[in-house]
């Protein structure tokens, strides 16, 4: 019995043996996925960081142009404005002359009561009517 005893021992021990050694072989395998996997996920982070990277580059750039787009609006928007403040500056005396010949006309009209009541409007006339009559 001691030898048939040591017989399944020794079996036994081999199963465990087998056993130990088929585990350690999947865990080396999947420790080798495991790495794998992780250095895929690393190089996926740094793709993205990469990207990011880009990005964030790409909009620094963007605001840059927008920035400058800005200051020359504002920058043409002012000299518009100072061009058309020079026209209006010019044009202000010119406004002024018109209306000065304007009365100019008017007052060498009423000169003769004859052209006064041609060249006024009709209330005019009627007051002018009203003057003769009384």
């Amino acid at each position: 019995m001691s030898e048939s005893f040591e017989q399944n021992i020794v079996s036994l021990l081999e199963d465990h043996v087998e056993l130990a050694i088929s585990t350690v072989q999947k865990l080396r395998a999947e420790k080798l996925e495991l790495e794998a996997e992780i250095a895929r996920l690393n190089n996926d982070v740094l793709q993205r960081d990469a990207k990011i990277q880009e990005l964030e580059t790409d909009n620094s750039e963007l605001e840059e142009e927008l920035n400058l787009g800005r200051l020359a609006t504002t920058q043409e928007r002012s000299e518009i404005r100072e061009r058309l403040e020079s026209l209006m500056t010019v044009l202000a005396p010119a406004d002024q002359t018109e209306a000065d010949t304007g009365t100019e006309i008017s007052f060498t009209a009423q000169g003769n009561d004859s052209d006064k009541a041609a060249s006024l409007p009709e209330a005019d006339s009627e007051s002018s009517e009203e003057s003769r009559n009384n």
